[in-house]
């Protein structure tokens, strides 16, 4: 380092302190100012001269940087100029690293020739490093992911992806052909950070590609011109690199996609560092009338946006955008003391470590990177309470720092990959900004270079201390015969063996099967699991093997094999009469939770007419062991178990509840009965479901009954319908009576108002209007509200409206809510003038100025002119002065809890519905202020509002959490989620806008504000 270097970067390390320290108890821009002996003629600064800036480090110093958990330590296996701004990498059968360049970010996609490249890199002497480097492609618009198959490499560069080869041996790519189109077509803009990533091999002989966080577009293969286009719809990606066929999977992760050695599939998102998808999204839509519950699940035991431990300091570009930005040189968001740090913001590259090198207690572990903290963060992997799902959780010995960080702000983790020296490889991007251009501001970004450290890049092997000699043997796999890639299927490098099916899979050598066979009768279960893959691949698998697997002892064995029966199962197969026992066998309490999950997934996914010579037989053994499982009480308090019955086959979960309700009624899952009523049953089928549940202890009626008209009602019909005989009546009678005694407690009251919901009497409307009445209790009136709202009858309405001034706060909220869900109820109440203006809450004012009738967003301007929130502009200046004032944190969390907790959740209080207030305590004052008062003026996708208008006349405004092929499920403002149907929907819209309304400020001080945003930052 130079003199005149170091010298910047004691200053500047001396001004960050400075400023940590003093923040607090400055309080004006003038006192900033002069703490760094500045004025306000700071703007005339020249920053070439007076903005110091870490430098780089060069890679012969850059392990030094790094701190790395004992035990263990990192080589750097390839860097500049060999490497540049690496993203990705794959390795071919000869070990051969090829690297995934995105030179060309973040802004520089459209320059021409395009930057991004793949450089092949090959380590000739054996010492571990890649010294020699060639382009073997180049021209590529931001690419993102690549991987070796069917000798040749496959590469994704947004819209397309592209296939590769090197026929010549030279090391670079003469062939050169685009395969796919069509990803995130149809977006307004790309998001450099959103792209198709993780192109991964699996063990079903398939290509898997992360679509990158929910992105659209319709995607043909150019090979295969007669193949219909399938929209990408926020899934994932797959496609056979020898037939080029192609397909959807459950998706919606960001950055970062891998399985484990059983096939598992993980991910993550910028602030959601782990992510487990429980089971294939293929079952999901087996049940038109059940919605399964999400597939990607958040599986880290201290959340997705976890504390970290970062050894870097801040970069310096926040810390002069701070110092300008307080002395008031640039406009824009001061950020909390300087820095960014202490939790995942921006997790990269979940790779699940597969290798050998580590030995067994790092096996099956996640690795996840923190782009912006310059860490590697590792978690174990173990079964959740339920024994379905996982949970991932810190080592007990890595508490308080992460498994490895490096002190060198350059530093950008973004990537793993398992490697053929059984190690985890770490591509690092080397960049001085990683920031996302769109979360600079203008004024910011002209004094800092987003290219800065295009031209570096390194690559990092974890390398254990002990046994790192090994490091660095070549490998040739490329050469093995067919009885050593059969053998290689048990090596303890998950690399080599993916490799060696791969292979088995591209050569199409029959030669391997009975090889393959005498694997499936060995005692080596991860052997078993890729030599299950490699018939299946070469088209050998059969019946034998099936059962073979599914009386394996390891049971992940027996899992796969459930897996594979269901397209095994040929129709009229007599085996399927062997199969379909053992897959039930493996149903009982005797076989680990997982493994009775997926084969209760399998058996009822498989049709009734593709197996065995007495399908009704088997029909009936399968929904006799479903009603077993579901007398358990720990697995009927199950969602995922549940999930099962009511997500398989329509006759399969009608035919298991049937015989539940004979056995015991009261054991039967609401979902289940839910799912059930929701289909389209004959006469004497609904019989017996009213007949079953009218006979249920009282105890048990309500949960059953509530579930049974929901489900009802999804079939175009309703209680009072079906039931005929009026086994039910009596229900509704007592529950009238009992709804309107004064006496009854509290309790019974609400249920049985619950219950009155569920018919449409007139005895029953009387009872609820009864509750109404001044003087009833206030969560009374509240519940006797909603349910009188589930009715569209105008008589209703002006009933709401006619006991608005006997409302305690609970119902008021409750009616306004109730008439503001309809477009009539809505105009009906802003023309009564029965409820005064300042009853109404921000988001209430602001869906009414806006709502989609003029003739309500007309009478909205008119009833409630007095308080239509001012513009943004004037409440901006208005409330600036919050941001130097000190706040009351207590005072603070009264402002939050009237405000703010509806939506958004702090420590244990409050509902998440918009980002924990943990993940933007760090934006600073300014920004805080900014989201608070413009809250539309930048929203990340995953809390776009839209608008869901229903047959019925509903109108419901949320974020979607849920969207598959049958439902969508959507989370509205209060935390409460619906899952409605696609026949239930009749439109839906969305203005792009957030869910969080503008005029949450009505009524706040500007002292107010400030203890809000210090409440807001002491989390």
């Amino acid at each position: 380092m130079t003199q005149t270097a170091a010298c910047s970067l004691t200053l500047l390390l001396a001004f960050s302190a400075s400023l940590f320290a003093q923040a607090d108890g400055i309080k004006t821009k003038t006192t900033y100012a002069k703490a760094y002996g500045e004025t306000k003629n700071a703007v005339a600064v020249d920053p070439a001269k007076d903005l110091p800036r870490y430098p780089a480090v060069e890679p012969k110093d850059a392990i030094g940087t790094w701190q790395v958990k004992k035990g263990f330590k990192l080589q750097l296996t390839a860097n500049e100029p060999q490497v540049r701004s690496p993203i990705a990498v794959c390795y071919d059968e000869n070990g051969r690293m090829f690297v995934c360049e995105m030179i060309d970010y973040s802004e520089m996609r459209d320059v021409t020739p395009h930057l991004g490249r793949i450089s092949m890199l090959e380590d000739k002497d054996g010492d571990g490093h890649f010294e020699t480097s060639t382009v073997f492609a180049d021209d590529l618009p931001w690419p993102t992911g690549l991987v070796w198959a069917n000798g040749g490499l496959f590469v994704g560069a947004t819209p397309d992806i592209w296939r590769f080869e090197d026929k010549d041996g030279d090391g670079k790519a003469e062939v050169r052909e685009k395969v796919f189109t069509g990803f995130g077509t149809g977006l307004k803009i790309l998001n450099v950070q959103g792209l198709m990533n993780s192109f991964q091999w699996g063990q079903d002989n398939r290509i898997h590609i992360l679509a990158g966080g929910g992105n659209r577009g319709v995607i043909t293969c150019l090979k295969r011109p007669d193949d219909k286009g399938i929209e990408l719809g926020g899934k994932d990606f797959w496609f056979d690199p020898i037939t080029l066929e192609f397909g959807l999977e459950g998706g919606g992760a960001q950055y970062g996609m891998s399985f484990d050695n059983y096939g598992r599939k993980f991910g993550c998102s910028n602030s959601d560092h782990l992510q487990y998808w429980v089971y294939d999204d293929k079952y999901a839509g087996r049940n038109p009338y059940y919605p399964m519950p999400p597939a990607k699940q958040s599986i880290a035991a201290d959340g997705g946006a976890a504390e970290v431990f970062r050894l870097s300091p801040d970069e310096p570009w926040r810390i002069i955008r701070t110092r300008w930005r307080i002395a008031g040189v640039v406009k824009g968001a001061v950020e909390g003391g300087g820095r960014v740090s202490g939790y995942f913001t921006g997790a990269t590259g979940t790779t699940i470590y597969r290798g050998d090198a580590y030995g067994a207690d790092f096996v099956n572990n996640s690795f996840s990177g923190d782009a912006g903290g310059q860490l590697v963060h590792r978690k174990l992997i173990k079964p959740s309470a339920d024994g379905i799902s996982l949970v991932g959780e810190r080592p007990a010995d890595e508490h308080g720092f992460e498994f490895a960080a490096s002190k060198d702000t350059w530093v950008r983790v973004v990537n793993f990959a398992n490697a053929p020296d059984g190690c985890l490889h770490i591509c690092d991007m080397y960049r001085e900004v990683i920031e996302h251009p769109w979360s600079i501001p203008d004024e910011i970004k002209k004094y800092i270079d987003l290219n800065s450290g295009n031209d570096r890049g390194r690559i990092y092997r974890i390398v254990p201390e002990k046994g790192a000699e090994r490091i660095g043997q070549k490998v040739g796999l490329g050469k093995a015969g067919i009885e050593e890639l059969v053998k290689t299927l048990g090596h303890p490098n998950g690399w080599h063996r993916d490799t060696a099916q791969r292979l088995l899979y591209e050569r199409k050598d029959k030669a391997a099967v009975p090889m393959l066979e005498k694997v499936l009768s060995g005692d080596n279960a991860l052997a078993k699991l890729h030599a299950l893959g490699s018939l299946k691949g070469l088209g050998a698998l059969n019946e034998g093997h099936i059962l073979s697997a599914l009386k394996d002892a390891n049971l992940a064995v027996a899992e796969r094999a459930c897996i594979l029966a269901e397209s095994e199962l040929g129709l009229h197969s007599k085996a399927a009469d062997e199969i379909v026992p053992l897959m039930l066998k493996l149903t009982g309490k005797e076989t680990a939770p997982r493994t009775r999950y997926q084969a209760m997934l399998s058996l009822g996914s498989v049709g009734h007419q593709s197996y065995g010579t007495n399908p009704d037989a088997l029909d009936a053994s399968i929904e006799t062991a479903f009603a077993e499982t579901m007398q358990d009480d720990a697995l009927r308090s199950s969602k995922s178990w549940v999930s099962t019955v009511a997500g398989a086959r329509p006759l399969i979960a009608q035919h298991t509840l049937m015989l539940m309700l004979k056995k015991d009624a009261s054991k039967a899952p609401p979902a289940l009965i839910e799912a059930v009523a929701s289909m389209k049953l004959d006469p004497a089928d609904l019989s017996t479901l009213i007949t079953a549940v009218s006979s249920l202890p009282s105890k048990a009626l309500a949960g059953a009954i509530q579930p049974l008209a929901s489900g009802l009602k999804r079939a175009g019909t309703s209680l009072e319908k079906v039931d005929a005989e009026h086994k039910l009546s009596a229900v509704f009678t007592k529950a009238a009576v009992t709804a309107g005694d004064a006496s009854a407690s509290e309790s019974a009251r609400l249920e049985a108002i619950e219950l009155l919901g569920l018919t449409s009497s007139k005895e029953a409307a009387d009872a609820l209007i009864q509750c109404l009445a001044k003087g009833q209790p206030d969560v009374v009136q509240a519940a006797a509200v909603r349910t009188l709202a589930q009715s569209g009858s105008s008589a209703v309405t002006q009933s709401l409206l006619s006991a608005w001034s006997a409302y305690g706060p609970k119902a008021k909220e409750a009616a306004l809510d109730s008439l503001l869900s309809r477009e009539d109820r809505a105009l009906a109440l802003l023309e009564s003038g029965v409820v005064k203006p300042q009853e109404y809450s921000a988001s209430q004012v602001q869906a009414l100025l806006k709502h989609k009738s003029a003739k309500v967003a007309a009478a909205a301007k008119t009833a409630l002119a007095e308080v239509i929130p001012p513009s943004r502009e004037e409440v901006t200046a208005k409330f600036k002065p919050a941001i130097a004032a000190k706040g009351d944190v207590t005072k603070g969390q009264a402002q939050y809890m009237a405000r703010c907790m509806a939506c958004h959740r702090a420590g244990t209080l409050g509902l998440q519905v918009g980002p924990d207030l943990i993940t933007v305590k760090t934006k600073g004052r300014e920004a805080l202020l900014t989201a608070i008062l413009e809250p539309h003026k930048e929203v990340a996708s995953q809390f776009i509002a839209y608008t869901f208008n229903t047959r019925d006349g509903q109108t419901m405004v949320g974020i979607i959490t849920n969207d598959t092929a049958s439902s969508v499920t959507i989370k509205m403002m209060g935390g409460m989620e619906k899952t409605l149907q696609r026949s239930e929907i009749k439109g839906s819209s969305s203005s792009g806008q957030s869910l969080m309304p503008e005029g949450l400020e009505t009524g706040m001080s500007v002292n107010d504000m400030a203890d809000l945003l210090s409440f807001i930052e002491g989390q």
